[in-house]
Formats: structure tokens, C-alpha cells, sequence
């Protein structure tokens, strides 16, 4: 077993975080019913029909031609200072593609490959966004409308094909985002990478077989399963090298149950979303249980797509006594709350052996997804055989904090890992 823990402290990196279809002909009397079906569920998802497969690409619009200084323009009204020089120009790409839901229907998502201008040998990097609740407010809209979209500007002008998935209840999703539900939410991104795969071996575009995955909070646990599934599913499709899962909560199970037992938690927003979510993935039918009476109805129009972060954030209360029931928080922590708890240890990344090198970032002072939390699953990971861990603590980085390090460490290590000619072995 090879962990390694390193400790960094986070600079001032980033000031700034604000960060068709072919149409079907129908018997009129079937499109009636449809349309009154669509009146009672207007959340029902739009399932493509089945002639077309996961990762075709139905649509790709240019979203430009960045120069170098365009890009480091970009940076620099971003609040940028990160130690890497833009080399190539990058063409970004809106892309229409199709996946599946978590029942196996084909659905239409959305999201942007930026591609290098020039060069050749480039690997895949896909690039996962962190907690969003904006539909429009993704990379596949503008490159300038969401951190991966800087940040993947960003690393396609170093010589990585980025690819940069909007995931289902973004872009062009228009249902709610499962949000951190692993059935609902790996295929967008796999898929999606296997379209960026195919893009460009039709485009020509020169690639040197290697695949990295990175992402933020949400999208560090979803790097996380991505590398699960791909190893377990797709090994033959894709030659991984290396991962880096930023403050993601891959002990979902253990960072819950701590927020149940401490009672208290500094960002109530996160938990509405995430009990939201479920409640609807798994037809629980239960916020007047969960919620206290002021949230009950507030809660399901805050997670439509239509509100900012910000905006949710600002909404809802400041402390967690005053959002759940505190009937649902004892019943949950007398172990009562069985189907819930179950959800939870169905979404923890913790039972498998990762095989493909392995760098988390996570800030000690974390206080949305706890620093226990990637403890914990370095230490559940190398038990089941995972070899080649590594942990980079942010010292005293919190969860807003520690994203501009954590960023550029990754990026870094990637970059050491092109340099060094796979040698990816972690030291000591």
C-alpha cells in the first residue's frame, strides 16, 4: 500500500469565485394523451427515441476560438493567479449528446469539448463541475459562465482535450438534478467521454490514449465513481491515468450521519438539495417530514433550475435546527430512517479496490464535506486493495477556500505526470 499525505497552504489563487430531434408523427388521439400525461408530471423526463445510442452526438455548435491572451484575459477577470502559461488557442464546442437515466432510457444532455489548436498527442481530461443549481449556468452555455469553463480553457490551452459534461437538470436537461445519485448521474459523464473519444478520432484530432478526470466537490465525488466505473466497465474503451477528486464527499453515508448527530451544520442549502434530490429519486414523498413547515413548499422551486446558488443560499435558513424537523433528526439518529440510510450506503464510494493512481485534495478545515470524510475513504479504499493513494491537505482551507488550490494542484500533478513519461508512482 502507497499513501501518501501532503500538506499545502492555500494562496490567494482565485479572488473571485462567482464563478433537433427529428420530430415523430403521432396519431392525434396518442398525442392528447400524451400531453395530459406530461400535465400530471411536468418533471417527467423526455426519453429520445430508440433508434439513437448513448453517447451519439446530436448537435455541435461553435462557441469560439480562444487565443492564449484571450484565455489569460479570461483568468484575469476571473481572479485567476495560477502558476501555468496558456500555449495553445482552444476551440470550444457546445454539445448535444445523448445518455441514459438511471432506468436505462436514452435522454438528450449537454455539454463542451475544448479543443487545442494545433499540437498533437493530446490526452482526455474530463472535467467535473461542483455543486450547481442554475440550469444555464454551465460551460456548455458560455466558457466564461462557470468555473470548469475557465478552468477548462484553462487546461485544453496546456494540450488536453477537455471535455466538460453539463450532467441530467442542466444545459439542455430540463428535469431536476439528481444530485449526488451515482445511477443517475455516472453515464452522463462516461458517455460523454466516449463522444469526446469519438469526436476526435472522426476530426483527426492527434491523442495520445491517456484519460484524466478531475472535478470539485460534487464533481470530486463523481471523479471518484467515474474512476470506479470506468475500471470496472470501460477498461477497454479507456486507458486511465491518473485521478483527482477535489472535497467531494465519497463517505456520503458518514459525512450524513455526522451532520444528523452534530445537529448543526454551517450550510443548510447543501442538505435541502441533497434531501430534495432523493426524495424525488426515490419517491419518498416525504418533505413535510424532513422539513420544517416555513420550507416544506419553498424547497421543491428552489431546485427547479430557475435560482443561483447564491440565491438558494439566501432563501433558506442559516442554521440546520431551523430547516429539518427535529422529530425526522431524532427518528434519523435512533436508526429509524432505514430506506433513507440505505440511499446513502448505496452512494458511498468506499467498497471497491481503485487501481488507477489516486490524488485527493481536501482542505482540514472543511466545513461542508468534512476532512474525516476523505480520511475515512483512504483508508476504506487501500483496505479493499487500493494501491496508489495519495492526500494533499489544504491546510486550513475550507470548502469555498481550498478550490484554487486544490485546482491547481491538480493540475499540477497531471502536468508532472505527462512530464515524468507515466511515472506515477507515488513517492516514499
Amino acid at each position: 500500500m502507497n499513501i501518501v499525505y501532503d500538506n499545502i497552504k492555500p494562496e490567494v489563487i482565485m479572488r473571485n469565485k462567482n464563478y433537433d430531434l427529428k420530430r415523430i408523427l403521432f396519431p392525434a388521439l396518442f398525442i392528447c394523451f400524451i400531453f395530459l400525461s406530461c400535465q400530471k408530471d411536468e418533471e417527467a423526463e423526455a426519453v429520445v427515441p430508440v433508434s439513437y445510442e448513448r453517447a451519439d452526438i446530436s448537435n455541435i455548435t461553435s462557441l469560439g476560438i480562444f487565443s492564449t491572451d484571450d484565455i489569460q484575459e479570461i483568468l484575469n477577470d476571473a481572479g485567476a493567479d495560477l502558476p501555468f502559461i496558456p500555449i495553445y488557442a482552444v476551440a470550444a464546442l457546445s454539445v448535444n449528446y445523448y445518455s441514459c437515466n438511471k432506468k436505462g432510457d436514452i435522454i438528450s444532455v449537454s455539454g463542451v469539448f475544448f479543443i487545442p489548436q494545433g499540437g498533437s498527442g493530446f490526452p482526455i481530461l474530463s472535467l467535473q463541475h461542483g455543486t450547481e443549481t442554475k440550469r444555464d449556468k454551465v460551460a456548455s452555455v458560455s466558457p466564461k459562465n462557470s468555473i470548469e469553463g475557465i478552468v477548462g480553457l484553462l487546461t485544453a490551452s496546456l494540450g488536453y482535450v477537455t471535455a466538460a459534461p453539463d450532467y441530467p437538470g442542466f444545459g439542455i436537461s430540463s428535469i431536476r438534478h439528481p444530485y449526488l445519485h451515482a445511477r443517475s448521474l455516472v453515464p452522463s459523464i462516461v458517455d460523454f467521454m466516449l463522444a469526446c473519444k469519438h469526436y476526435c478520432t472522426t476530426n483527426q484530432i492527434s491523442m495520445n490514449g491517456e484519460v484524466f478526470l478531475a472535478g470539485y466537490s460534487e464533481g470530486g465525488y463523481l471523479s471518484l465513481l467515474t474512476q470506479k466505473v470506468v475500471e470496472e466497465e470501460y477498461a477497454g474503451e479507456f486507458n486511465l491515468t491518473a485521478v483527482a477528486p477535489l472535497s467531494g464527499p465519497y463517505d456520503l453515508l458518514g459525512t450524513i450521519d455526522s451532520v444528523f448527530q452534530n445537529g448543526n451544520y454551517s450550510s443548510p442549502a447543501y442538505a435541502a438539495y441533497f434531501l430534495s434530490a432523493y426524495n424525488d429519486i426515490y419517491g419518498w414523498n416525504r418533505l413535510s417530514d424532513i422539513f420544517n413547515p416555513s420550507y416544506t413548499s419553498v424547497i421543491p422551486q428552489l431546485f427547479d433550475g430557475s435560482s443561483l446558488w447564491g440565491e438558494v443560499i439566501g432563501l433558506l435558513p442559516a442554521t440546520f435546527p431551523e430547516l429539518i424537523n427535529a422529530s425526522f433528526i431524532e427518528s434519523y439518529n435512533k436508526g429509524y430512517e432505514t430506506a433513507i440510510k440505505a440511499a446513502l450506503e448505496e452512494n458511498t464510494l468506499l467498497d471497491w479496490a481503485p487501481q488507477t493512481p489516486l490524488h485527493f485534495f481536501h482542505g482540514d478545515a472543511d466545513d461542508i464535506v468534512p476532512y474525516e470524510n476523505v480520511i475515512t475513504a483512504i483508508e476504506r479504499l487501500s483496505a479493499k486493495g487500493g494501491t496508489n493513494i495519495r492526500l494533499t491537505c489544504i491546510e486550513g482551507g475550507t470548502h469555498e477556500s481550498s478550490g484554487p488550490a486544490a485546482i491547481s494542484g491538480a493540475i499540477t500533478w497531471f502536468e508532472e505526470i505527462r512530464v515524468n513519461g507515466m511515472n506515477m508512482s507515488a513517492p516514499g
